[in-house]
């Protein structure tokens, strides 16, 4: 009997132990369970932290090594030679400054700027960034015909970006009498192009885009074009750049 009861106190203590254990487990995942959750999640950030700092410094080493006054330079190069806006007025600027460089005289422009708001391309469909827009106008140059070849041959490359797209020659000299002085008037269209610059530069942990070879070789031509100085109209009242979509603050009148 007393045997009995020994082995019966013996297996409520196991049972008692057994409960004690999966009580302690449950307790345990209740507990511990989000604890070691957020040790998990605090692992993988930490982990994905250290991987973005890799990429910040190696993107930090790389820009060290680049010349930023270079850069500068170039960025208003191409800003000039391949604006991000209508370029009307250093146009207008550029072909009456080239003209005269070559003794023709400038005029007849027929120009169709098309909406000169800012808010132009909220109006307009829905564009990318990759999207190249283009201006299309006229002018007329009178001169030799010497010069007129030459003042073409300079124009497509002279800042903004330009090409001719057709020409008409009207001579207005009798050239069977006097070749040296034969004066011909061209009728010059011409395109030039321009483009928005991008919404985003993309994310800071995006590593630096370099030039490739032929990228490189199309910016050393372009740094090569010649550009002017925009020539803005000086008037004592009125706009200075007459094309612009919100203009200047008109100045106050001269006192007499």
């Amino acid at each position: 009997m007393k045997k009995k009861e020994d082995e019966l106190s013996k297996l409520l203590k196991e049972k008692r132990i057994i409960v004690l254990v999966l009580i302690s487990v449950i307790m345990g995942i209740v507990v511990l369970g989000p604890v070691l959750g957020k040790l998990r999640t605090r692992i993988t950030d930490r982990n994905q932290l250290t991987k973005n700092l890799k990429q910040l410094e190696k993107k930090l080493s790389s820009l060290a090594g680049i010349d930023s006054i270079l850069i500068n330079d170039r960025v208003k190069k191409m800003e000039a030679v391949f604006p991000s806006d209508k370029p009307i007025v250093q146009l207008m600027g550029t072909l009456s400054q080239l003209s005269g460089q070559h003794g023709l005289s400038f005029g007849g422009v027929s120009l169709k700027p098309g909406n000169l708001s800012k808010e132009e391309g909220k109006k307009s469909k829905k564009t990318t960034a990759s999207d190249l827009s283009d201006l299309k106008f006229g002018f007329e140059v009178g001169g030799s015909f010497a010069n007129i070849l030459a003042f073409m041959s300079a124009l497509e490359n002279t800042a903004p970006l330009m090409k001719i797209e057709e020409v008409g020659l009207t001579i207005k000299t009798n050239p069977l009498f006097d070749a040296a002085k034969t004066i011909v008037v061209a009728s010059i269209d011409v395109s030039s192009f321009y483009q928005p610059p991008p919404k985003s530069i993309g994310a800071v942990s995006n590593p630096v885009g370099l030039l490739s070879r032929d990228e490189e070789a199309l910016l050393n031509k372009l740094t090569d074009f010649k550009t002017f100085e925009a020539v803005f109209p000086v008037a004592p009242t009125g706009k200075v750049d007459l094309f612009s979509p919100l203009g200047q603050p008109e100045e106050e009148p001269l006192a007499e």
